[in-house]
C-alpha cells in the first residue's frame, strides 16, 4: 500500500535537474518545458558534517 503525504506531491514535469555539493545530492529542480522551462517544484536536501541527510524541503 502506498501513502501520500499532503503537500509533498511533485507536479507533472518533463525535466529534472540534480544539484550536488561534495558528492551529496543537494537539490532536485522539476520543470515543465525542458531545461529552460518553468520550475514547478524544488527539493532542497540538507546534510550534517558527517554527510547524513538532516532535512528535506519542498518549494
Amino acid at each position: 500500500m502506498s501513502q501520500k503525504v499532503q503537500g509533498w506531491d511533485i507536479p507533472i514535469h518533463d525535466y529534472r535537474a540534480l544539484g550536488y555539493t561534495s558528492g551529496n545530492l543537494t537539490s532536485v529542480t522539476y520543470k515543465t518545458g525542458g531545461a529552460s522551462g518553468t520550475t514547478v517544484a524544488t527539493l532542497t536536501l540538507g546534510y550534517d558534517g558527517s554527510g547524513n541527510l538532516t532535512s528535506l524541503t519542498k518549494t
